[in-house]
């Protein structure tokens, strides 16, 4: 995350990331959305050990299925731009999980 993001627990496992100061250009946000939400999917696919009471270590992998929303300020509400990126979200997990969709 760059230090003008901000991340926040939405419910169980969901999080909400809102990305700040992105290009005013279209294209260029999308892309910009597009590569930090791929470089945060990617590194919480890295595996890591779990340490198991009575079982030792075991290695876990995770996997994320992350929504993507681009808006701006006008015109749009907070619902409608968490109902998008929730719908984006169920997209993602519907073509077989573990990766990006813009809604």
């Amino acid at each position: 995350m760059r230090q003008i993001d901000s991340v926040a627990r939405f419910g169980g496992d969901e999080f909400v990331v809102l990305l700040s100061e992105l290009d005013t250009d279209r294209t260029r946000s999308d892309a910009q959305a597009s590569s930090i939400a791929e470089k945060i999917r990617s590194r919480l696919s890295e595996p890591y050990v779990l340490s198991v009471k009575d079982d030792g270590v075991i290695e876990h992998h995770c996997t994320s299925s992350i929504g993507i929303v681009v808006f701006s300020s006008q015109n749009q509400n907070q619902d409608d731009i968490l109902k998008r990126a929730d719908a984006a979200m169920y997209q993602a997990k519907d073509a077989g999980g573990n990766q990006v969709q813009f809604y």
